[in-house]
């Protein structure tokens, strides 16, 4: 009866870890949409994209972000792209500088997930050797 029990449970955590898989891609499909539409880049094929390849869509997401982004020139307001050292509009030399917000908010994102999945899984190990032993 114990083995049952402890099947049981497992049939149970499966479905709970495909359950958070499912609602952590979904969650991350709707960053990449809204991100990629504030830097107008084609937010609906990104998206589908993070929901197709998961988390391995990362990497070519943000390269491909970082290579469009743009900054505003300080002179005139004009959106200056990332290649350019001097605004189309006026001539102004434009100072690029790199906070790294986005990639230490992915980098957050991405801890705090292998973080939970750390603990739901030690948490499980515990329950299910308690359950058998």
């Amino acid at each position: 009866m114990a083995g049952l029990g402890a099947m049981l449970i497992g049939m149970i955590g499966g479905g709970i870890a495909w359950v958070f898989i499912i609602v952590i891609t979904f969650m991350m499909a709707i960053v990449v949409f809204a991100d990629a539409h504030r830097n107008n880049m084609n937010a609906v094929l990104w998206s589908i994209m993070a929901l197709l390849f998961n988390f391995y869509s990362l990497p070519f997401y943000i390269y491909a972000r970082v290579r469009s982004s743009t900054v505003k020139c300080s002179l005139c307001g004009a959106k200056v792209g990332n290649k350019n050292n001097f605004c189309p509009s006026c001539g102004t030399e434009v100072k690029k500088y790199d906070d790294g917000a986005f990639g230490k908010k992915v980098l957050k994102i991405v801890l705090i997930v292998i973080a939970v999945f750390v603990g739901i899984s030690v948490a499980w190990t515990a329950l299910t050797g308690v359950l058998n032993g």
